[in-house]
Parts: structure tokens; C-alpha cells; sequence
């Protein structure tokens, strides 16, 4: 590129040389014939420019320029063009981790898609796809930031924090996350056969950030709103069944295209927060396949209600 720059440099002078010559040998030749028309007649043999010269000039000129075109085209035309940068499709990345991590994906206690999630492949492809989660270095990093729904978390609060109630804060929002994850986590034990969730939900109420959380909205003075309180209770667990519902639904689908050990991985890829939970709640693989067939789902008036399961917890049901 430096020799190109140059050579079209030295050109581009030469050709200004070129013009600037022969329009002085134009005016000179015609200042010579004006004087000749008042200056006495000579004998000496005139020296200026002619235009047979700057012709010849001129033409050598041109001829150099072409010369030098010709020499300097074929490294043009020889140099490659750099190519687009763009991030890998997900097929891309899809084939990579494959080859990096050969085997079955779904296998015996999630072994290798922890091993997936916490290659440099992958984290790379998280920060490419989710430029708005900058401050993560790793898997677990990347889901405590990017499982927080704030806009569905306020959504659901704004339901039922009307005036005079007062909006919904970025503190409701930690607590109502926390709430969703151990619900979360209570319905899947009971998918294991782990019938805890009595106790889990007493923790719950009783840990410090929820309980102060329910007396600042439920308990003011002498007033207590119970009918609100157990009205917000019971549709989040409602809710917390229908994101569930999405979540089976969700991995159902891309195993059912793409087969078990292809499928999983794309829920790797695609789905990387219901990943999260997954691997957050889950522990027996074959439980969660059973759960992916919709067993649980179809089996739910057998698990019990979790509207009712709550009343029962609360004294509210026998």
C-alpha cells in the first residue's frame, strides 16, 4: 500500500510537471511570435520551447504513466480483501464445542455440559450474545445477572402494589427473585420424591430479607393486610408453575427437533438461564428427562396444587 501511495504520488507529480511545462511553452511560444511581430529582424538562431517538444514530452509522459499502471495493477488486484468479522452462528459454535468436547452431552450427573459451560468457547460465545451482561467471567457469573427478570419481576408486583401502595422498587425485585428460586427448587425436589416442601417454605418466610420485606408491605401499625399478602403468595406460586411450564415446554421442543444429546446442547445455546436452573435444581439426569417427556406436568393433580399447597402451609387449609 506505502509503494502504491508512492508511485501515484510521483506520478501525479510528474503530471502536474507535465502541464504546468507545456502551458509555459504555449505562452512563451505566443509572447515569442508578439515580439517578433515589433523586435527587428535577427539572425540568431532562436532557442524557446516548441510545441513539436512539449508533444514529444507529453506523449513520453503518457506513455511512462501507462507503463508504470500496468506494473502496479497486478499488486492491487493480488492483494486479498480482509474479511467480515461476525460472531459464529450458533451452528458455528455448536460444532466447535462438539469437536472440543466429544461424547454425550446428556450424560450421568450433568458431567459434561458442566464442563461445556465453563470452556473458554462458551463463555466467549455468552459475552458475544449477551453484550449487556459485560461484568461476567464465567457461567455462574453470567446467570446471577442475567436470571434476574427485572421487567417480568415488576410486572407481576405492579399487579397488586397499587396506590396506596407504594411502586415496586429494585429491592422487591431481589426479593421476589429470591422467592422464585426456592419455589423453583421446592417443586422440582417433589419431582425427585423429596416432599420438603413444608419446611422450605417456612425457611423462606422466615429468612430476614423476606420477612422484613412482607412486614414493610403487609404489616403497617396496628393494620394487617392478610388478604393481600396470601393473594400475592398464592399467584406467585401459580406464576412460578407457568414459568416451569415454559421451561418444559422450551427444552421439549429443541429435544424433539434435535434429539436428547444435539437438543441439550442447543438448550446450552439458546436457553442458557433455563440451563441455569436446570443445573441449579436438578441433581438425578433421568429425573429430568422423565420431566422433559411432560411426566410431571401430566401427573400434576397428583403432585397437589401449589395455590393449595400454600394455604395448607399458612394454617389456612387442613
Amino acid at each position: 500500500m506505502v509503494y502504491f501511495q508512492c508511485r501515484y504520488q510521483y506520478l501525479s507529480k510528474l503530471l502536474t510537471l507535465c502541464v504546468l511545462l507545456g502551458f509555459a511553452a504555449v505562452w512563451g511560444c505566443s509572447e515569442l511570435e508578439n515580439q517578433n511581430e515589433f523586435a527587428p529582424p535577427t539572425t540568431e538562431t532562436s532557442h524557446a520551447i516548441s510545441r513539436e517538444m512539449v508533444a514529444e514530452v507529453l506523449a513520453e509522459v503518457e506513455k511512462n504513466v501507462f507503463a508504470a499502471e500496468m506494473e502496479i495493477t497486478p499488486q492491487v488486484a493480488a492483494a486479498p480483501m480482509a474479511p467480515m468479522q461476525r460472531p459464529p452462528t450458533i451452528a458455528e459454535t455448536m460444532a466447535a464445542l462438539r469437536l472440543e468436547f466429544p461424547g454425550n452431552v446428556l450424560d450421568e450427573d450433568f458431567t459434561k455440559i458442566r464442563e461445556i459451560i465453563n470452556s473458554e468457547t462458551y463463555v466467549e460465545f455468552l459475552k458475544r450474545t449477551y453484550p449487556q451482561e459485560n461484568q461476567f467471567q464465567n457461567f455462574d457469573e453470567f446467570w446471577e445477572l442475567a436470571s434476574v427478570d427485572t421487567e417480568a419481576y415488576l410486572e407481576f408486583l405492579n399487579t397488586y402494589f397499587k396506590p396506596p401502595h407504594a411502586a415496586p422498587t429494585a429491592a422487591d425485585v431481589s426479593v421476589l427473585h429470591y422467592m422464585t428460586m426456592v419455589d423453583r427448587h421446592v417443586n422440582v425436589r417433589l419431582y425427585h420424591g423429596e416432599d420438603k416442601k413444608r419446611d422450605m417454605f417456612f425457611d423462606m418466610m422466615s429468612n430476614d430479607l423476606v420477612e422484613s420485606w412482607l412486614e414493610q408491605h403487609f404489616f403497617t401499625g396496628d393494620d394487617t393486610d392478610l388478604l393481600l399478602m396470601m393473594e400475592v403468595l398464592v399467584n406467585h406460586a401459580i406464576w412460578v408453575d407457568y414459568l416451569q411450564e415454559k421451561d418444559q415446554e422450551s427444552v421439549q421442543a429443541l429435544f424433539l427437533e434435535h434429539g436428547r444429546q444435539k437438543g441439550f446442547l442447543r438448550v446450552a445455546l439458546e436457553e442458557p438461564v433455563r440451563l441455569g436452573y436446570i443445573l441449579k435444581d436438578f441433581t438425578d439426569t433421568q429425573v429430568f428427562k422423565r420431566w422433559v417427556d411432560g411426566e410431571f406436568s401430566k401427573n400434576a393433580g397428583q403432585q397437589g396444587q401449589r395455590p393449595d399447597n400454600v394455604l395448607r402451609a399458612l394454617g389456612v387449609l387442613q
